[in-house]
């Protein structure tokens, strides 16, 4: 990467002296340093010509002797930097005016359109990996408890880092990659503006209202953005139960028919300000606010086709859930010139508080029994962190970057049960459950410009996570894992000037435990079956540990258009599953364990380019194509099908949008490829093939007035589920369907 010249450094270089190496920072940020040029004009103009930034003389001084100094202006944007093909590590970056370019109402939405990315209702996967395999961010941080995206306005994202090869700077708990959501901090010009965002399907309903109020005066500026929302629903599900003897004759059979409807109320506030300070200094303040109130109410029949059923045999239930929720958090952050260098520091405490009251009356048959159990629970939530980052120039060419990172999470929880049969005296039983989590990292990273065609990234990341756990009637654990997490990544610039250039990546990544996976509290159910256990946690259990590499072929054939094919593969020791066990009371539970190793290889493919980059004079169409095949192996569970739990094997997009004045277009279709899965050798699953339709028309009505439909799920399709367990007493198996239609929604855009 060229590095940037300085105004003063290129003018002493015009009159052939020599100037001190000078830190500056390009357009991604990044810390490069202008090392001494060779003497004489001719090498000053050869920077200056091979630098994306324009450079033109600003009042020329009449000339009083041959050492007249000629001052001169460099300009440049931050726009005609493309982290994607500069950066030496491997992330594509959706900037802010690709973020709002289609009108997008959340981060779901625009997160549909990164390549590499599948989005599953509120489910963010790489490599078609969920469950905690990939990691979300917001600045940086993971988000506290309670913190919901759904808050999240495109309009006040800067940008969306999406990391596919896991860098020191982050945390190493990125086994499939990184989501890292960039809030604006610095407001260039008032922002004044009010969205209403509605949507409807047969299912459910919502209504939202966001607004955003942001401006600057002097060295202030202030951005505060709230929201209110408000969301109906109602979702039945039908499922079939169904137990076999060995020789395959059935036993058991029957069909349950549930009925839930939610009523849910949101708000959420989130000021943020800025100062910046002398020397080119920021302090920022930034906090959140978010409460929601809810309430369901469900209905349960069960209708026994076939056999009977352990006593008692709850064929009916009814059940209520109330609660509400209320989480806060600031932080502060300094980003200062330090030393030859800059520091980025920031703390950040939050609190919450969550309240529920949920009741359950389950009945026998001809209500000969019934089963009441009423349960009070409050959770309180503390958080703290503190972050900081250092990065200065060494050498030529080298940007050098030191970091920590520290928090303290604690939750309270307290809950009163009360449960009996009716006519008999109930049961109160009191637990209070107390988890600590602890972490701590710090990390070192260097990036090096060994040529104008390569370049290296390496660093190390040292993480300690420790977990207390406490409880009525539980014995108090503790559970302590570190991991030191190396990373080196390389960039190599064919030097046609083709715009083709060759990445790859070797990391050390893992994933950590849940806490409520690594608490001995175990959850009861109201009736115990295979169909529906108990659960708990496993304080012993240790973490996932994964060694990667990446290898990727990208091709920039066109301002806006890039073809890339990029494979990996992660070998993961430790890996965790959840089991399916009877105790030795006969309850069913299931509890996770570390069960050997497993493997998972990719292969992605991602075309993108608008029409104008192969037709000249062709109107505003971009395309978008991409293909991710994926496999994986755990090794303790014999096959065939005995992939990761839940990752989409398959997954392909095809998009196209339009864009002129007064109106944008686009639709895309998706395709997730299902199939079994073998997660024991007792149980198995299946996922879900899926085939879903968007589309959505936005239109510019007037300046600062636009409205923008949108249609999801276009095909209605139902939602699947199908799960078995076999063992020398027979299979157990499970159908379920939950009926999905088309959502329609519509977003209007008022700004002033």
């Amino acid at each position: 990467m060229t590095p940037r010249i300085t105004p003063i450094a290129l003018a002493i270089s015009l009159l052939g002296l020599s100037t001190a190496p000078s830190a500056q920072e390009n357009g991604a940020g990044k810390t490069r340093t202008a090392g001494p040029p060779a003497a004489g004009p001719p090498a000053a103009i050869s920077a200056a010509a091979t630098s994306p930034y324009s450079v033109k003389p600003v009042k020329p001084a009449a000339a009083a002797s041959a050492g007249a100094i000629t001052k001169v202006e460099v300009k440049g944007s931050a726009e005609e930097y493309d982290p994607r093909r500069e950066d030496t590590a491997s992330k594509t970056v959706l900037g802010h005016e690709e973020i709002i370019k289609y009108g997008d109402t959340n981060v779901f939405e625009v997160l549909k359109r990164a390549p590499g990315v599948t989005v599953i209702g509120n489910s963010i996967r790489m490599r078609g990996l969920g469950n905690g395999y990939t990691q979300i961010l917001v600045n940086g941080e993971r988000p506290p408890p309670g913190f919901s995206l759904d808050t999240l306005p495109p309009e006040q994202i800067e940008k969306i880092e999406v990391v596919r090869a896991a860098t020191a700077e982050h945390s190493m708990q990125a086994i499939a990659g990184t989501i890292n959501i960039i809030l604006k901090k610095v407001v260039s010009k008032p922002q004044r503006d009010l969205r209403i965002n509605t949507a409807r399907s047969d299912q459910n309903k919502n209504l939202f209202v966001l607004g955003t109020l942001a401006d600057r005066s002097g060295s202030l500026s202030y951005y505060l953005n709230g929201m209110l929302g408000r969301s109906l629903g109602r979702n039945a599900n039908d499922s079939t139960e169904q137990f076999s003897a060995p020789s395959g004759q059935v036993m058991q059979l029957r069909d349950k028919h549930s009925l839930t409807q939610n009523d849910s109320t949101m708000l959420g506030l989130q000021p943020r300000l800025n100062w910046k300070l002398p020397n080119d200094d920021q302090l920022n303040l930034s906090g959140f606010v978010q409460a929601q109130r809810y309430d369901s109410a469900s209905d349960t029949a069960t209708d026994n086709r076939v056999g009977s059923f352990p006593r008692p045999d709850y064929v009916a239930r009814h059940s209520d859930n109330d609660g509400k929720s209320h989480f806060a958090g600031a932080d502060v952050n300094w980003v200062a010139k330090l030393a030859g260098g800059k520091l980025d520091a920031k703390v950040a405490a939050s609190r919450g508080r969550s309240d529920n009251d949920s009741s359950s009356l389950s009945s026998t048959e001809g209500l000969a029994a019934r089963l009441l159990r009423d349960t009070d629970s409050s959770s309180r939530y503390t958080n703290s962190s503190t972050t900081g980052k250092y990065t200065r120039t060494i050498f030529d060419d080298h940007a050098l970057a030191t970091g920590w990172e520290a928090s303290r999470q604690e939750s309270e929880d307290a809950n009163l049960r009360t449960e009996g049969i009716l006519g008999a005296q109930p049961a109160r039983i009191a637990e209070a459950f107390h988890p600590i989590v602890t972490k701590t990292a710090f990390f070192a990273q260097d990036e090096w410009n060994v040529t104008k065609q390569w370049s290296i990234y390496q660093g190390v990341r040292w993480e300690s996570i420790r977990t207390d756990s406490s409880g009525t009637g539980l014995q108090t654990t503790q559970s302590r894992n570190h991991v030191l997490s190396p990373v080196a990544q390389t960039l190599y610039k064919f030097p046609d000037k083709s715009g083709r250039q060759l990445r790859l990546a070797l990391t050390r990544t893992f994933k950590a435990p849940a806490t409520n996976q690594l608490s001995a509290r175990r959850y009861e159910a109201d009736l115990n079956t295979r169909f529906n256990p108990d659960y708990s946690g496993n304080p012993d259990l240790r973490p996932e540990l994964a060694n990667g590499i990446d290898l990727t072929y990208e091709h920039f054939f066109a301002p806006g258009a890039v073809f890339s094919v990029g494979t990996s593969q992660r070998k993961i020791k430790d890996y965790i599953r959840s089991k399916l066990t009877q105790d030795g009371r006969g309850y069913w539970l299931i509890q996770p364990l570390n069960d050997g190793n497993a493997q998972t290889r990719t292969l992605d493919v991602e075309l993108k380019f608008p029409l104008k980059a192969i037709m000249k004079d062709a109107p505003g169409f971009d395309f978008r194509a991409s293909v991710n095949r994926n496999w994986s192996k755990v090794d303790s569970v014999p096959g065939p099908d005995n992939r990761l739990d839940q990752q989409v094997p398959l997954s392909a997009v095809l998009g196209a949008d339009y864009r002129e004045d007064k109106y944008s277009a686009g639709a895309s279709f998706s395709f997730r490829a299902g199939g079994p899965v073998r997660v024991s050798e007792q149980q198995s699953s299946r996922l879900q093939a899926r085939r879903e339709l968007e589309a959505y028309l936005l239109y510019k009505i007037r300046t600062g007035l636009q409205l923008r439909l949108a249609v999801n799920n276009a095909l209605g399709q139902d939602n699947l589920s199908d799960s078995r367990y076999q063992d020398a007493n027979g299979a157990s198996q499970t159908w379920s369907r939950a009926p999905a239609s088309a959502r329609v929604q519509a977003n209007l855009e008022m700004k002033f």
